[in-house]
């Protein structure tokens, strides 16, 4: 059944704050501009003509909450330790949450993962009022689901997380990013670690992210011009190769 899509946002986001594990930090992508925080950027300032400022606040290694059995081999400080510094403090106007993979290869179970999250969202929300974008678990190859201690995962827990990712999205009105469906069994998008994305899954998670943006938000079609552009067009470049305007 048709259905228009609500706007969620027509004001422009001035702020862009990035939460997060490696590949939010851009691993493992040959330069930093190719990181799909960056290119997601870049977009929105493309469509929506105006700058934006990026604060990427990824860490590798990092998880969700302390409760996870990995906590003490992860980057530290978890998610709900850092959140008032690293997000709440900074009063972004678009927050894009990346959590998941490392919590779900780390041992933390669904019931425990669920509860961090949720808290993560009450807590950002008791203080502030972003755009809130939700990233679910990246791809990646089967090897790396057996490195100890982050062997508690595999493709079947990873859907699992994901039904998890989609349910909080759904029970708190944010926008989900599926990413893992744009990349999941193309290994040819994976970094020679078998874990992380490369430019071109990057590209991937970055186009899939503006996409759930674009759906859902008109300040992205703020440079749209006010008249058709169908006569300037074809003024230019005709009506086909070689075929004069009509």
């Amino acid at each position: 059944m048709f259905r228009r899509q609500a706007d969620r946002r027509s004001e422009p986001v001035e702020r862009i704050v990035v939460f997060g594990e490696s590949t939010a930090w851009g691993y493992s992508v040959s330069s930093k501009e190719k990181c799909w925080a960056n290119r997601v950027a870049k977009y929105i300032e493309e469509f929506q003509g105006s700058p934006v400022e990026l604060i990427n606040q990824g860490i590798g290694g990092n998880v969700i909450t302390t409760e996870c059995p990995a906590y003490l081999q992860s980057a530290r400080p978890a998610a709900l330790e850092r959140v008032n510094g690293d997000v709440i403090a900074l009063r972004p106007d678009l927050l894009v949450i990346s959590y998941g993979l490392n919590d779900s290869r780390g041992g933390t179970t669904t019931s425990v993962f669920r509860k961090a999250y949720q808290e993560l969202i009450d807590r950002i929300r008791a203080s502030i009022d972003p755009l809130i974008v939700v990233v679910n678990t990246y791809y990646m190859q089967e090897e790396l689901y057996s490195a100890a201690p982050w062997h508690h995962s595999d493709y079947d827990v990873t859907e699992v997380f994901n039904l998890v990712i989609r349910q909080i999205a759904e029970a708190n009105d944010l926008i989900l990013a599926d990413v893992y469906s744009a990349e999941v069994g193309m290994d040819w998008i994976i970094d020679n670690d078998l874990c992380h994305p490369n430019d071109l899954g990057h590209l991937l998670v970055a186009n899939r992210v503006f996409e759930v943006i674009a759906r859902n938000c008109t300040f992205v079609a703020r440079t749209n011009p006010p008249d058709t552009l169908i006569d300037h067009f074809r003024g230019l470049y005709g009506n086909g190769p070689d075929r004069p305007s009509f």
